[in-house]
């Protein structure tokens, strides 16, 4: 789970046990809204929550779940790092012919609870073998999505199966 934090002006994000400096969320949602000259009427209307919500977002008096965070991204067509602060770049990457995201919440949520997992540990290998092991099968989805005719690499399927020894053998460490 992440958090928003606004205090004396120290913008930062906690995520996954790590400490990120960001602009405001509620900045760059409200920024987003007003370049497209929409109303928040019509921005919440269209995000499916109420004005008085998007305008607590916006303000800074609430914190969004992370499905609106997602849906917010989707709808101006940003990155979640561009809307969280953490980068410049705004460009969301998509798939062609992408029609939504209807799995997304299932996947974060577990990867949710993998970090909040490790954020009870406080143990920097571990968390770093955790990392190294979910990243492999991310890398070969995105490689097949990309070109479906590359073929099957050894090679990456025993670095994930050593990826998965070190993080089970780090985790029984404990």
């Amino acid at each position: 789970m992440f958090r928003l934090f606004n205090k004396r002006n120290t913008k930062t994000v906690v995520f996954g046990g790590i400490d990120i400096k960001v602009k405001l969320f509620s900045e760059t949602l409200s920024a987003l809204r007003r370049e497209r000259k929409f109303s928040q009427k019509q921005a919440a209307s269209e995000l499916g929550i109420s004005q008085a919500l998007l305008s607590h977002y916006e303000n800074g008096a609430r914190e969004p779940k992370l499905e609106f965070v997602i849906k917010a991204c989707e709808y101006y067509g940003v990155s979640t790092d561009y809307i969280l602060g953490r980068t410049e770049e705004r460009r969301a990457v998509t798939l062609p012919g992408r029609k939504s995201c209807e799995n997304a919440p299932k996947y974060l949520d577990a990867t949710e609870k993998v970090f909040k997992a490790l954020d009870g540990r406080k143990d920097k290998e571990l968390y770093s073998a955790a990392v190294e092991y979910l990243s492999i099968p991310s890398e070969v989805v995105a490689e097949l999505l990309a070109d479906p005719s590359v073929p099957y690499d050894a090679e990456r399927d025993a670095r994930m199966k050593m990826a998965e020894s070190a993080f089970v053998k780090k985790l029984r460490q404990e």
